[in-house]
C-alpha cells in the first residue's frame, strides 16, 4: 500500500493546498502563454470594426436627429464627425494597449532570466 492516504488532517490539508497551488501556477503559465498569441490580423480586424462601427453609429444617430428635428443634412454631418472622432480615439486607445502588451512581452523574459547582460 504505497498510496495510503495521510492519517493526519494537517497532512491532508497541506497536500490539498499544494495541489491547488500547483494547479494555479499551471493556469498562470497557460494564461501568460496565451496572452501573446493574438495575431496581427486580429488586431487589424479589431481596428477596422471599431472605426466602421463608430462612424456607423454616429451616422445612424445623426439620421434620426434629422428625421425628428427636420434639420437635414446637418445632424447627419455633425454626428458622422463625432463618430469619426470617436473612431480615432478608440483606435488610439487600442494602439496604446497593443504597445503596452508588446512591451510586457519583450521585457518579461529579460527580467525572469536573472542574468546580468553587461
Amino acid at each position: 500500500m504505497s498510496s495510503e492516504p495521510p492519517d493526519d488532517l494537517s497532512d491532508r490539508i497541506a497536500k490539498a493546498l499544494a495541489e491547488r497551488e500547483a494547479k494555479a501556477a499551471l493556469k498562470r503559465r497557460r494564461d501568460a502563454a496565451d496572452e501573446g498569441t493574438v495575431s496581427a490580423g486580429a488586431y487589424a480586424l479589431r481596428f477596422g470594426i471599431e472605426i466602421v462601427a463608430s462612424v456607423f453609429v454616429g451616422g445612424f444617430l445623426g439620421y434620426w436627429i434629422d428625421h425628428f428635428l427636420g434639420t437635414q443634412p446637418w445632424g447627419l454631418l455633425v454626428m458622422i464627425g463625432f463618430g469619426f472622432a470617436a473612431a480615432i480615439r478608440s483606435t488610439m486607445r487600442a494602439y496604446r494597449e497593443l504597445n503596452a502588451r508588446a512591451a510586457r512581452t519583450l521585457s518579461g523574459p529579460a527580467q525572469d532570466d536573472g542574468t546580468d547582460n553587461k
